[in-house]
């Protein structure tokens, strides 16, 4: 009889550590029964796992999940917007004028094409042989251009040749003149020769009398 109070006792203080026991962590596990051994559950930011206990199936005592806090993405600096590339502004490009053709005097009239008179070349226009010309001409090419002078000696009016070095010869009396700029150079003239106003445009020489 002893004996059985004794384990009767016992039971009863067993049971009611652990009714104070129970009820002081029932708000502490998950309320889901355990069923089966590795079973698992997340309750209150916790992963509780079923295990044997006692030959009872019962939740651990959990572990924590740690909680993930998003990190914010960096704002973009002053100084990374103030180095970056700028956009390429276009640049208009600029039109090509044509030049525009030398005007021509109402005097003008065409003596010859551009391909008569080629560099380092002199050429005699006599008047009366060519239409519309009053005075016979002279029409020089070198490397200072183009030019047109008197072909007549103002000695006797015979006509003037290249007598080569930039130079105009008389046939008649060797009056010498410059193919430069008509100078006399020797007579017997007693001045040089005349110049005259050319034009050359769109491959033909025009002369201004």
């Amino acid at each position: 009889m002893f004996l059985r109070r004794r384990d009767l006792m016992t039971g009863a203080l067993g049971a009611a550590l652990s009714l104070i026991s129970g009820g002081a962590s029932a708000a502490d596990i998950p309320k889901l029964k355990c069923t089966r051994v590795g079973q698992t559950v997340i309750f209150r930011n916790k992963k509780f796992t079923c295990i044997k206990k006692g030959g009872k199936l019962v939740w651990n005592k959990g572990v924590p999940i740690p909680v993930k806090s998003s990190t914010p993405k960096p704002a973009p600096s002053a100084s990374a917007s103030a180095t970056a590339t700028p956009t390429a502004t276009p640049t208009a490009t600029p039109t090509e004028t044509a030049t525009p053709s030398p005007s021509l005097s109402k005097n003008a009239f065409k003596l010859a094409n551009s391909s008569e008179i080629p560099t380092d070349s002199v050429k005699v226009y006599q008047a009366g042989r060519t239409p519309g010309l009053m005075v016979s001409i002279v029409l020089i090419r070198d490397n200072a251009g183009l030019r047109a002078l008197q072909a007549e000696c103002p000695h006797a009016g015979y006509l003037v040749k290249d007598n080569g070095s930039n130079q105009l010869i008389c046939q008649a009396h060797n009056s010498l003149f410059s193919a430069k700029d008509g100078e006399l150079l020797r007579g017997p003239a007693n001045r040089g020769l005349s110049s005259y106003v050319v034009t050359e445009t769109g491959g033909e020489i025009y002369l201004t009398l």
